[in-house]
Formats: C-alpha cells, structure tokens, sequence
C-alpha cells in the first residue's frame, strides 16, 4: 500500500507562498497504515542494496553503526509483531541493567533491542525485517480506536497518546534511519512529494505547535528546499521576525538532535534573514519527537 499523492500535495507548502504549519492536516489512522507499509518498502530495498562493507560504517546515532541501526529498527518491529516480545522489551527486570549503566528509559529500549541481535547478520537482519515489519504495522492498523486514544505517561515524553506513536513515531523513526543509512553510507535518499514530503510535514506541524509559544509570539518562517520540503510559517504574529533556509534532510537532523543548532547554521544550504535572534531561538527550540 502506498500514500496518495493528494497527501502529499495537500501538505507540502508552496514555496512562492508560505502556508501556517498548524494547519496542516493531522494524520488518520489509514493514511498511517499507507505511509507506514511505504517507508518500509523504501527501507527495506535500501538495505538490501547496501554492500558489504556499508554495514560497519558509523552512523550519526553515535552508539550505533550501520547493522546496530538495522537491528534496532528490525527489534522495535519484532515488539508490536509478537505481544510476548513487547512485554519482554518493556520488562523492567530486562531494562535494569540499562538504567543502571545511565540510560534512559527510551534508550534502554532501544538498546535492549540491538543487543539482542549482535550476533545476526547482515542477512539474518534483512530477513526479520522480511518477517516482523509486515505484521507490526497490521498489528498497529487493528488497534481499536478506544485504545489508541488512550495517554500513556513515558519518561521525558509526559503524556502520550497510544496512536502518536504507533501512527506517527514508529514510521518517521524508520525514515529517520533510512536517512541515517543514506548518510553513512554515501547513498542518495529516494525521495517524493507524497510520501517523503507529507512526513516532513508532519514533522513540521509537531514543531508548529511548540514554537508558537516562543517569547513575543515571533513569526519565523522555515523554507526547506528539496524534493520533499515546502514553505512553512510558524508563530502567531501576521509580522514575520526571521526566516531560516535549509535542506529538508539537514532538517530532520537538527529536529532530531542529530546535529546542533550551531552546526546547522553551518551547514552550505543554510541561510538566515531577518532578526538573527529570533532565528537562533527557533534553530535551538527545533527539536520533536522521532
């Protein structure tokens, strides 16, 4: 199953004309299915490409390299793939150890999850992948409205919805690491409007949401070039304070803290104009939940 291309045209912004980010259309639980069973079939042939040296490679999620990336998206799917595997993850008699050693309630999870896989190959890998993600996503899709309205209180994260992260997280992760394979490995990301832009969309409309608290209600606007960017303004004033220029990719690295804000603004495609102040404050506020 693949998104429409109305998703995505009815959510990328025109870049002539920029469009109020908090206006851009929740995401529906069957539009998630969709984009969820894309992403993967992207991932999924990504991997499958890589050669046999990429896997090694060190990746901007500084623990991990290559195959620990894979074996960590391949374990969050063997989570929601078998109710077993879920409790076993979350068990915190698994995550003690974790804790112990410092790491946070997420990041136990996560590691949990690629050291249970050290010793699988690159092969072994693609395979459960084959196998888990297929039935994590219908699993996710049968989820009954009741429960996926439900908030669940999660370290860091306060009070979530079932459905935030079962629709939403869980798919921009899995895209966040294709990126993040693409970047090691010296591939270029396959990109479109549809599937590619209504992600970074709504990755957008999380941010609007935080920074229309910022200080004086200062209008800034995001213009991120790229196949899959688009035009944003964000603030609640009709007066636009800044306007900040960047690749959409090199977005979704400063709003998932892989990179900071200082080397943001050092990054080639990046540009400022405007009150250079309100700037830097919406570069250090852009920061969602990947």
């Amino acid at each position: 199953m693949r998104p429409t291309q109305s998703s995505g045209d009815r959510d990328r912004a025109d870049t002539a004309s920029p469009r109020d980010a908090t206006q851009i259309s929740a995401l529906g639980h069957e539009e998630a299915t969709e984009l969820a069973y894309a992403e993967f079939a992207r991932f999924l042939a990504l991997v499958e490409d890589l050669p046999a040296d990429a896997w090694g490679r060190p990746t901007a999620c500084s623990l991990w390299d290559v195959r620990q990336v894979v074996a960590h998206v391949a374990g969050a799917a063997a989570g929601y793939a078998r109710w077993r595997e879920f409790g076993r993850q979350y068990n915190p008699w698994a995550q003690r150890p974790y804790r112990r050693a410092g790491h946070s309630y997420l990041d136990a999870l996560n590691q949990i999850q690629v050291d249970d896989r050290a010793g699988a190959s690159p092969s072994d890998l693609i395979a459960e992948l084959e196998a888990v993600v297929p039935r994590a996503i219908t699993t996710r899709r049968r989820l009954p409205a009741p429960l996926r309205a439900l908030r669940l209180p999660l370290p860091a994260l306060g009070l979530v919805r079932v459905d935030n992260l079962t629709d939403l997280i869980y798919t921009r992760d899995m895209w966040m690491h294709r990126l993040d394979l693409c970047r090691a490995a010296a591939r270029p990301m396959a990109l479109t409007t549809a599937h590619d832009g209504r992600i970074i969309a709504l990755v957008v409309r999380d941010l609007a949401q935080q920074l229309a608290r910022s200080p004086g209600g200062d209008t800034i606007i995001y213009e991120l070039t790229g196949t899959a960017g688009g035009t944003w303004r964000l603030g609640g004033s009709t007066a636009l304070a800044a306007t900040i220029r960047m690749d959409a990719l090199d977005f979704n690295l400063l709003a998932s803290d892989r990179i900071t804000p200082a080397e943001a603004q050092m990054l080639p495609a990046t540009e400022i104009q405007g009150d250079r102040t309100v700037a830097l404050w919406a570069l250090e506020n852009t920061s969602v939940v990947y």
